[in-house]
């Protein structure tokens, strides 16, 4: 039962990780069609910066994700080694869910959008924040689970 649970975790980890990975060539699409509007048409996109940055803190979120489950992230040696494993784990992921999720739930109450001519809802972005970090603390203990049995 556990290995099943630790191998769906894993699943959604990566097929999270290698569909949102294409998020970086829309971002392009989009930096290129803002490009363009602006210095060949003098008509900036009014929302191609905003989308392009809430789309990149999203391929950032899961990237994070799906590198951890590959366990390919870089470690500073000269902190990580000083801590115990749970600790390393728990705290910087269970600050991550914490406050992601105060600030997704605040963000949602108030129904908070962008300033300016473009006035996309911030709300759905900032929710994901504690969604991702909720599977990144999952992810993170189906590792250190591993390493413990091995």
């Amino acid at each position: 039962m556990v290995k099943r649970i630790f191998n769906l975790i894993d699943t959604t980890s990566d097929v999270a990780g290698r569909v949102l990975c294409y998020l970086v060539f829309l971002i392009m699409v989009i930096v290129f069609m803002d490009v363009v509007a602006r210095y060949v048409f003098n008509n900036p996109l009014l929302w191609g910066w905003l989308i392009s940055k809430q789309l990149f803190g999203v391929f950032i979120l899961f990237a994070g994700i799906y590198t951890m489950s590959k366990e390919k992230h870089i470690r500073i040696e000269i902190l990580y080694d000083r801590f115990p494993p749970r600790l390393k784990l728990l705290s910087f992921m269970g600050v991550l869910v914490w406050q992601g999720a105060w600030m997704g739930w605040n963000s949602l109450m108030v129904r908070e959008r962008a300033a300016g001519a473009f006035r996309l809802p911030l709300y759905p972005f900032k929710l994901l924040i504690p969604t991702a970090a909720f599977l990144f603390l999952l992810e993170g203990i189906v590792i250190y689970c591993r390493k413990e049995k091995d």
